[in-house]
């Protein structure tokens, strides 16, 4: 098992870390344009944020290994 390195610790997380919030923060915005309505675009990120936190951790599993 090689050392690893900070810079590889940080590149991997900053991939995670966009994949589940890119995606959820995507979905907010574009769904409270359409219905003008916090609520509505809060649970629809929600559910966007959870799905992409079930994908994230297959590529943190790809990344890691």
């Amino acid at each position: 098992m090689g050392k690893v390195s900070r810079f590889g610790i940080y590149a991997k997380g900053t991939i995670v870390a966009l994949v589940m919030g890119v995606p959820a923060v995507a979905s907010f915005l574009v769904t409270w344009r359409m219905t003008n309505s916090i609520l509505t675009a809060i649970i629809v990120s929600l559910v966007v944020y959870i799905i992409a936190m079930g994908f994230s951790f297959k590529v943190a599993k790809k990344l890691a290994g």
